[in-house]
């Protein structure tokens, strides 16, 4: 599971963790690294992050940070 930030020592800047689950949309074509001409895309895909904010009105801010605008459906998990 991947812990996102927008700080390098979450703990020492007083952050939350939250675990939290999102989709992330599928992404633009790429095209391979090993020179065969091959093109793909990542499908749309929901993960699960423990992600670390101020407060629950930060999350969103640490998504953007990381992803942009390729994220949607935001939940927040016990």
């Amino acid at each position: 599971m991947q812990h996102l930030s927008i700080e390098l020592d979450p703990r020492d800047h007083g952050l939350t963790p939250y675990r939290v689950t999102f989709k992330r949309a599928q992404s633009h074509p790429l095209r391979s690294m090993l020179d065969e001409d091959i093109w793909f895309s990542h499908p749309e895909r929901t993960e699960t992050a423990i992600l670390w904010a101020r407060d629950e009105e930060a999350i969103s801010g640490v998504l953007t940070y990381h992803y942009q605008d390729t994220w949607n459906e935001l939940t927040i998990l016990p």
